[in-house]
This record gives structure tokens, sequence and C-alpha cells, in this order.
């Protein structure tokens, strides 16, 4: 009871506004896509299940001793027929589905960034001044790992240890460590600071953990001075295709184990046949041929 309760529940809560929008949007534009995938995929499960029929019955697999249990396992051919369409068809949906979202990805992903866009902020202009806030943090971040990386170089070349052979290395080591380091130097230089001066006062690095921190950081870095927005958009992008990829893949592995059962079903069932049924019959037919 508790079961039904909560499925009507959670039936009771499904959006389908927001689904009709989807299919009615995107999914039915591209019905195409999907009905070929559909068909596709049922005919390669046809061959399959149809090449799979024939070999079980060349290979006796589908015969038996006693004439009601040899007529019953005949019923695994229209049984596989079945299930391996059945298969087949909901991977071709699901294909088609993928194939669907993956083509749509840039359109569904902007108008999920709007969508949040518009549920934070009041107003356009909001959004606009927020954006322009954060292109301003980016270009001071990438401006300041520069000007960090020079300092940092500077310092080293001109530290002389006393030796022309160590402050030769040490001035290579410098130019190494400032070309494929310098963005690591200058984030964890900057967390410093703001853990040392949040001391007597708050722990920041409770409160912001470094793994956050550098998160953030390299997202300004990478973005410099380009359009903040178009980046934010090509990392959902990224995401976007990652989950429905992850997701797809997930679906058609569940497909593939029911399908692996559905194959093995008779091969299980005709040794366990061979093994413990067939030989009582053995002495049964020995007995009438001696009569």
């Amino acid at each position: 009871m508790e079961y039904v309760s909560y499925s009507s529940e959670l039936f009771k809560n499904i959006d389908w506004n927001f689904i009709w929008s989807i299919i009615r949007d995107i999914v039915l534009p591209n019905s195409g896509i999907l009905i070929f995938n559909i068909i596709l995929f049922l005919f390669l499960g046809l061959i399959i299940a149809t090449i799979y029929c024939i070999l079980l019955w060349r290979k006796g697999i589908l015969k038996r001793t006693p004439r009601y249990y040899n007529w019953a396992v005949k019923l695994y051919i229209p049984l596989l027929l079945i299930g391996i369409l059945y298969i087949f068809g909901q991977w071709g949906f699901l294909r088609g589905i993928y194939k669907i979202l993956d083509n749509e990805k840039a359109v569904i992903v902007q108008e999920v960034y709007e969508g949040s866009m518009s549920q934070v902020f009041e107003s356009e202009e909001a959004k606009n001044k927020f954006i322009i806030s954060i292109q301003g943090l980016a270009i001071q971040a990438k401006s300041g790992s520069q000007d960090y990386a020079v300092i940092f170089e500077n310092y080293l070349k001109n530290h002389n240890t006393g030796n022309s052979v160590l402050n030769k290395t040490k001035n290579k080591l410098a130019k190494y460590i400032v070309n494929h380091y310098s963005d690591d130097l200058y984030k964890l230089t900057v967390y410093a600071f703001i853990t040392s001066a949040g001391r007597g006062h708050i722990d920041f690095s409770e409160a912001l953990p470094y793994e956050e921190f550098s998160t953030v950081m390299d997202l300004l870095l990478k973005v410099g001075y380009r359009d903040i927005e178009k980046v934010v958009i090509s990392k959902l992008n990224e995401w976007f295709a990652l989950v429905i990829s992850s997701q797809y893949n997930a679906m058609v592995k569940s497909l593939l184990i029911l399908l692996f059962l559905i194959l093995i079903t008779p091969l299980l069932e005709y040794f366990i046949y061979k093994k413990w049924i067939a030989p009582r019959y053995v002495p049964k037919t020995s007995r009438i041929k001696m009569l």
C-alpha cells in the first residue's frame, strides 16, 4: 500500500506540461529520426532472432523426448521472437531519442540557461550587471595570473646563488615552473591570502574548500577576455552531452542484460533437461524396444 501511495504521489507530481512541451517542440519535429531508428533496430532484432531460433532448432535444443514436453518447448520460438523484438524496439526508441536530444542540445541548453537566468534574476538588466561583474573578475584573474608569473620569474632569476652552473639551472627551472604552473601558483597564493585574512574571525578554508575555489578560478582564468555567457553555455553543452550519453549507456546496458537472460534461458533449460530429465526416459524406451 505504501508503494502504491508513493507511486500515485509521484505520478501526480509529474510536470506533464513540461513533458508535452519537450515532445511537441523537440521530439515531434524530429519524429523521422525516431521512426527510422525504431525500424532499423526492429529489423536487426528480427534477423538476430531468426538466426538464433534456426541455430537452436538445428542443434536439437528445441527437441524433447516426452511428446507434450516436445510441443511445449516449441513455444520458445515465438517467445524468443517477441522478447528479442521488444528489446531491439526499446533500443531503437532510446537510440532515436538520444540522437534527437544530441542534435537539439544547443537549443535545449539555451532554453535551460535562459530559464535558469529568469528565475535567478529579476530582469535582463540585473543579469547583464552580474555577467559584467563576472567578466571583470575573469579579466582581473587572468591579468593577475600573468603579472604574478612575471614577478615570480624575475624573483627567481634575480636571486644569485653564487654559482654560475646553479644559476643557469635555476633560471631554466624558473622558466619551466612559470610556463607550466603559473596559474596554479597564482591560485594557491590568492587562496592563501583569503584564508590568512580570515584567521581569528572565520575559517575560510572550511567555508570555501580549495577544490571549489580552484574550480571557480580555473573557469575565470580560462575565460579571460572572452564572452563569459558563451563559455557557460559551452560548459552546459558539454555537461548535457555527458548526461544524455551516460543515461543512454546505462539504459542500453540494462537492455543488453535482459537480452542476455532471454537468449540464455533456452540453453539453461536444455542443460537441465539433458542432465536430470532425459535420463529418466532412456530405460522406458529401451524396455519398449526389447518387447
